[in-house]
């Protein structure tokens, strides 16, 4: 806290001997341009900042104001992190091909149109198959609007390379990219955290289930089913591991087997949870050993099922490479001139 006070007093301090310099020699011409936009954007990114500290520092300021310890929990940041994320993610797409001082009604339908209709008919077609989690319909609709934003772009850029170079639609992607790496590394940033805000939305339908189970018995989460085939105990080196040995079924078809434990190590005495994962591109399953219930002295099995984490990593995957990418020079372009057919 008293670095946080610190930090604080010295940016104010240089805020106010500074302010003159701080003050900006031109106005805004319009509020839909790209000057907008990085405001927009900082003034967002500055009330995610002001909201994740005031959840974080609650407890420490009700404490001292009332004696008493009160905590906010996940509800608190959700209500104000994930419009601001929404914000965010539309700001992602509408950003970077907005003109400098003023766009252009002409320049908007141009740019927009399409990823707009794209992204309202992937909203109405999740409605029709019961896409009910208002938030994820939302950064649904954002997620197609931005994607479709980014690949317009690429297929633009690319279109025209390939009718002068006759090179494939791909290769002229690629040499589009090397020509503008700024640029385009940029789109690649982007769509990288369209796919972080996939695995984000899959949250909302985040499902876990647990039982006191005996040899045989099943538990059923989502398309999983869950075989309870054995109970054993394995000394290993330094702990000695409790293991179960449970069954997955997905849609009454065996898939695979899964080892969750309880470890308990010999030299501190201390217990650890080994999870067992199945992981894939749609949803991972987590299967958990909690421990043996008191009341019935039978294992707990806690099943998690979580859609889309794997989109998450990838995300984070695309945004390194996009970012490797705009770090590179840029690569001169080759005027290519088809050749004259002698008579």
């Amino acid at each position: 806290m008293c670095f946080i006070s610190l930090v604080i007093l010295v940016c104010f301090a240089a805020y106010v001997k500074n302010r003159d310099y701080l003050k900006s020699e031109n106005q805004l011409d319009s509020i839909v341009s790209r000057e907008s936009s990085f405001l927009f954007n900082n003034l967002l990114l500055l009330v995610f900042t002001v909201a994740v500290l005031t959840g974080t520092l609650f407890p420490v300021f009700s404490e001292w104001i009332t004696g008493n310890r009160i905590s906010v929990g996940a509800p608190f940041f959700n209500k104000v992190t994930i419009p601001v994320g929404l914000l965010l993610l539309f700001l992602t797409g509408v950003g970077p091909l907005l003109a400098w001082r003023k766009t252009s009604t002409e320049s908007l339908k141009r740019n927009f149109g399409w990823p707009m209709a794209i992204g309202l008919v992937a909203g109405i077609v999740a409605l029709v198959f019961g896409f009910r989690q208002f938030y994820s319909w939302v950064a649904l609709i954002l997620c197609v609007f931005v994607a479709s934003t980014v690949l317009l772009e690429f297929y633009r850029g690319a279109k025209v390379i390939r009718s002068r170079s006759g090179a494939s639609l791909v290769a002229s992607a690629v040499d589009l990219t090397m020509r503008n790496t700024r640029r385009y590394g940029g789109y690649i940033v982007h769509m990288g955290m369209v796919f972080v805000f996939i695995g984000l939305a899959g949250a909302a339908f985040n499902r876990d289930t647990q039982k006191d189970m005996r040899q045989g018995d099943t538990l059923r989460i989502g398309a999983y089913t869950l075989v309870l085939q054995g109970f054993e105990t394995k000394p290993e080196k330094n702990y000695t591991a409790q293991r179960l040995l449970v069954e997955v079924l997905q849609d009454n078809k065996p898939t695979m087997m899964l080892y969750p434990e309880k470890r308990k190590f010999s030299t501190t005495e201390e217990n650890g949870t080994m999870v067992a994962i199945r992981s894939t591109l749609q949803e991972d399953l987590y299967v958990v050993f909690a421990g043996m219930s008191p009341d019935t002295q039978l294992p707990v099995v806690h099943a998690y099922l979580n859609p889309l984490v794997k989109w998450l990593w990838f995300g984070g995957v695309v945004v390194v490479f996009g970012t490797l990418v705009a770090m590179l020079p840029n690569r001169r372009a080759v005027l290519v001139l088809s050749g004259v057919q002698s008579a």
